[in-house]
């Protein structure tokens, strides 16, 4: 069984639709303060990672995260190793590597918290939707970013107020110095236009034992749903060795 991890301002929902009629059996989960699942204010990555594992069953599972969920599973595959078989990293990271920059990334997510809180969940979207890093390759079918949009917009926004504060990459413990302690075969995958990670994830592969990198032509952070077919085809052939 795959068990899936969403990125932010996303729901479970994303990956129901990469997974259907494609063969891979997938549990999709939903990640505190998106969709109807609620995120404290005193959230915090160790105890979201606690809390996921919780639901993993004890003989192990793959476990696949993107972005945001990306970092949460990769830190749940280090905590919780008889948890995950094998792990998929898609266009995430071990974290940032200086105090400086997690100090930096730290204020950014409380400025964008703090739209969401006093300018609501449509001030936000739009700007998120603006953001160069997640400006996509491959032009989307305007019914697919309308769907989008329409999920983004029913989050509510205190509570992924809260998730850009506690969750964010800035106030992420950095992973790099653990990624040998990886013994399950890991994918790490990314779009061939996203850059900052690509050059995290295939340096951050050096360091991972059995680690296999792939990067997705014509795509650039959101690689499901720029280059679903690739991905999946990428995704088979991982979980079918």
């Amino acid at each position: 069984m795959l068990y899936a991890l969403h990125g932010f301002t996303e729901s479970d929902e994303v990956w129901q639709d990469v997974f259907r009629d494609s063969g891979i059996d997938a549990k999709c989960l939903l990640l505190p303060g998106h969709g109807s699942k609620p995120c404290p204010a005193d959230s915090d990555i160790p105890g979201t990672v606690e809390e996921i594992a919780g639901e993993l069953p004890d003989d192990g599972v793959d476990l696949l995260g993107y972005s945001m969920g990306g970092r949460l599973a990769l830190r749940l595959a280090l905590d919780h190793p008889k948890k995950v078989k094998r792990l998929i990293l898609i266009s995430s990271s071990p974290g940032l590597q200086s105090e400086e920059a997690m100090n930096e990334r730290s204020s950014r997510d409380d400025a964008l918290a703090e739209i969401l809180e006093e300018d609501g969940i449509g001030a936000f979207v739009a700007w998120w939707e603006a953001n160069p890093v997640l400006k996509t390759v491959r032009e989307l079918d305007p019914n697919e970013e309308a769907t989008l949009r329409s999920r983004r917009l029913n989050h509510d926004p205190a509570d992924l107020a809260h998730a850009c504060r506690c969750l964010g990459q800035g106030r992420m413990e950095p992973l790099w110095e653990r990624l040998g302690e990886l013994q399950c075969p890991v994918l790490l995958v990314t779009g061939s236009h996203d850059k900052p990670y690509k050059d995290m994830l295939q340096k951050a592969a050096g360091s991972i034992p059995q680690s296999r990198f792939r990067i997705i032509p014509v795509a650039g952070h959101a690689v499901h749903r720029e280059q679903p077919d690739a991905l999946l085809e990428i995704l088979n052939e991982f979980l079918s060795e």
